[in-house]
């Protein structure tokens, strides 16, 4: 048995859907989910801390520690909540915004058991992608650029 903190949309139980962000998510689900995929409903935490400037996701990733939470779902985590997780030992999970908690489930359990891969694949990289082509490649020589 696993516990999972998922960051939902609303209070719905196994109904309602994954968040479009974590930290700022309006609630939580505490769920223990078996091996076969039973789940059950612990708790509904409201997201108390949606008002804060910052520091969101470091005060949620605790409060589902404290939860016993062994792994939390969402759609991506920030570098702060990230950290804090992964020092805490607990696993995060990335699950599509918007799908429902009870279709979720599976991929939960299949990336808990190494079966899905744990973050989406990066996005490409090289010539003509990301901030365009040469991002980054001009050196400074005597004062002006040089050629790539």
């Amino acid at each position: 048995m696993v516990r999972i903190g998922v960051a939902v949309e609303g209070g719905d139980g196994l109904d309602d859907v994954i968040a479009s962000r974590f930290g700022r998510a309006p609630a939580f689900l505490i769920i223990d989910v078996d091996q076969t995929g039973n789940a059950r409903v612990v708790k509904v935490i409201p997201n108390t801390a949606l008002g804060m400037g910052g520091g969101v996701g470091v005060r949620i990733s605790k409060l589902l520690a404290d939860e016993g939470c062994q792994a939390v779902a969402g759609p991506a985590f920030g570098p702060n909540a990230a950290a804090i997780l992964s020092t805490l030992g607990i696993k995060m999970l990335v699950v599509p915004p918007g799908m429902r908690v009870r279709d979720a489930i599976r991929l939960m359990l299949d990336q808990l058991a190494g079966r899905a891969p744990p973050y989406p694949p990066p996005p490409p990289s090289g010539p003509g992608r990301g901030f365009g082509r040469g991002f980054g490649r001009r050196r400074f020589r005597h004062g002006r650029q040089g050629p790539p």
